[in-house]
């Protein structure tokens, strides 16, 4: 019997910009392409797609690692929701509608997948999946500890493509959740997407791996402000734009915040707020359903 293939297909780099939490908006990820590459082949992955939000500067620099690892992909926010594109031969600009940035997926030979459709806590497109030409669905999304938007996710996946992605932030979540395919070759994966035949696995991003997540974006953080990392991506460029008094604070805050129980205290409260959004939306759903 044929081995299967495996792939990560949505994966993040230091080029994925910031994300926005409540007031303060922080790095989305901290690990460079060269290191993403050098777990994914650690690991005895196939296929690694780097999904930065909206650029795809960090799977061009990937790929200059390992050719045949690493898919060329991109997170776009559209109007409706994000969307990925794999395979990609050039940027997908942002904040188009959903329907566009699937047609310029398409026009560049990519794939169209769907990343958690249902999430509670990231721009989705929601039941938008059935109406929309998606290749592929995916129906594991390891950082979605909710309980809803996988389930939701795999309910309504009927004539796609079943994928599962790890959504790694950080570079020890990489393979935490993936595709299975027929093959091992990026041409292998596209086919069995387009004729629907993979599968998904994986396990769920523990408690332990968010904490060190937040650890590690303050530690790297730091590492660019006192230049003992100079890679040239918008962490960098955001830092060089800052006051050196703000850079202190921030440097100072870092500290405080890695050597004390708030990495643990801010995982508890969010794995908690996500946890309960999503009761809600099942509580939801079935009163919906009874009538």
């Amino acid at each position: 019997m044929k081995e299967l293939g495996i792939a990560d297909i949505h994966t993040h780099t230091m080029y994925s910009g910031f994300s926005k939490y409540s007031y303060v908006s922080l790095p989305d990820c901290v690990t460079s392409p060269e290191k993403s590459v050098r777990v994914a082949e650690k690991l005895g992955l196939d296929i690694l797609c780097i999904t930065d939000h909206n650029t795809i500067e960090g799977a061009i620099k990937a790929k200059k690692y390992n050719n045949q690892l690493v898919v060329i992909g991109e997170e776009i926010l559209s109007k409706e929701g994000e969307i990925i594109g794999l395979f990609l031969q050039e940027p997908v600009k942002p904040d188009m509608s959903a329907e566009e940035t699937i047609e310029h997926i398409h026009e560049q030979d990519g794939i169209a997948i769907a990343p958690h459709p249902f999430s509670v806590s990231c721009p989705c497109v929601d039941q938008r999946i059935h109406t929309l030409s998606f290749d592929g669905i995916e129906v594991f999304n390891a950082l979605h500890r909710d309980g809803y938007s996988n389930a939701m996710a795999l309910e309504n996946c009927n004539g796609y493509a079943k994928l599962g992605g790890s959504d790694a932030h950080s570079s020890f979540m990489i393979g935490n959740g993936y595709s299975l395919f027929s093959g091992s070759s990026q041409e292998d994966l596209r086919t069995a997407i387009k004729n629907r035949r993979t599968y998904y696995g994986g396990r769920l991003t523990t408690l332990k791996d968010l904490i060190n997540y937040s650890i590690r974006v303050a530690f790297e953080s730091s590492k660019i402000i006192l230049h003992f990392n100079n890679t040239e991506c918008q962490i960098s460029t955001r830092v060089s734009r800052i006051s050196n008094s703000y850079k202190m604070l921030y440097l100072l805050g870092s500290i405080v915040y890695a050597f004390s129980p708030l990495p643990l205290a801010c995982a508890l409260i969010g794995d908690r707020i996500i946890k309960n959004r999503g009761r809600r939306m099942w509580r939801n759903r079935k009163s919906q359903l009874r009538f």
